[in-house]
């Protein structure tokens, strides 16, 4: 296990590597940069200038990301050109939000996963598996932002019962138990639409495993032996059903914060999705490359963590 970690590690460095390259490349080809169009015609066009002088916009490209990569390896991810404030400043105030909506999308999804998966897998091509079914298809046929929309208008505007917008309710004291769970009312909503739109393929994973499993000869034998259906599929069929399973759970740490991207722009949500989206729209170099550098990370690191997770619960994989 351990030397499985450090090779992994050791391949994510070149990896990272050429992220970095293709993430500054595709930033800088970028038409115009973070003061275009927001040029106010009463200051002097050479203002402008000095500052791409002074940000280093108008060095060559090579020089440019030498530049960025020395700093970004310092721990040093520079100033936010919109915000005016440190890059890791911004990310540390809006992940906890972003964690905690991720946090709630996963609960959700297996809390409805599992329980649908193990009814339509335990009763195959009956009415359950296909009322299962058709619910596994809509919720793979409906986009996240059309489901967004319309959650925030029966949900928020016709039921009032959440809000459509916001982490946090105004005028609540910081650490409070009030603001805690003002924080936690608040991630509901997007994370239910989050979880459930990620339910269907587990459900079907889950749903086909039992079935092919349930055909398989020790279960034959283990019903030979007359063995309970309870004890068959609780400890023999489920068992090994779940172990696929399991091992999302790496992507799904992946698919939230890529998930989150869509849904924090919808509820206006302010999470680092959201941080994302309003860095391109400005161009704001520093924090885009920093920000999808670390959706980069990250992705690399739930490669590693399902790896991890199938060698434990599977002890016949040896992952190298």
């Amino acid at each position: 296990m351990t030397t499985l970690i450090i090779r992994r590690f050791l391949l994510m460095i070149p990896l990272l590597i050429g992220m970095s390259i293709v993430i500054f490349v595709l930033a800088k080809l970028q038409p115009g940069d973070a003061f275009t169009g927001q040029m106010n015609p009463n200051i002097d066009a050479k203002y402008y200038e000095e500052q791409r002088e002074k940000l280093g916009f108008n060095e060559p490209i090579h020089i440019q990301y030498l530049k960025w990569g020395e700093n970004v390896l310092k721990g040093e991810l520079g100033d936010s050109i919109r915000y005016k404030r440190p890059v890791m400043d911004l990310i540390k105030e809006r992940m906890p939000n972003t964690v905690l909506l991720g946090v709630t999308s996963i609960v959700i999804t297996y809390l409805v996963a599992f329980p649908l998966g193990i009814l339509s897998g335990r009763k195959p091509y009956s009415g359950l598996d296909y009322g299962v079914q058709f619910l596994n298809y809509l919720m793979l046929a409906i986009p996240s932002f059309v489901a967004g929309v319309f959650v925030i208008y029966i949900f928020a505007f016709q039921l009032g019962w959440f809000p459509f917008s916001g982490s946090v309710a105004i005028g609540l004291e910081e650490g409070s138990f009030a603001y805690y769970m003002s924080k936690l009312y608040h991630a509901i909503l997007p994370g239910t639409v989050l979880g459930l739109l990620s339910t269907a393929s587990y459900v079907q994973f889950l749903r086909n495993d039992i079935i092919e499993n349930s055909r398989k000869d020790y279960i034959r034998t283990a019903r030979a032996k007359g063995l309970s259906e309870s004890t068959i599929y609780n400890k023999h069929i489920l068992r090994n059903s779940v172990i696929p399973i399991v091992t999302f759970f790496g992507a799904d740490v992946l698919s939230v914060f890529g998930g989150a991207v869509i849904t924090e722009t919808i509820f206006s949500y302010p999470g680092i999705g959201k941080l994302l989206i309003d860095s391109i729209g400005g161009k704001d170099y520093p924090l885009m490359m920093a920000l999808l550098l670390f959706f980069s990370f990250l992705g690399l690191l739930a490669n590693l963590i399902s790896d991890i997770t199938y060698s434990i619960v599977d002890p016949r994989i040896k992952s190298n």
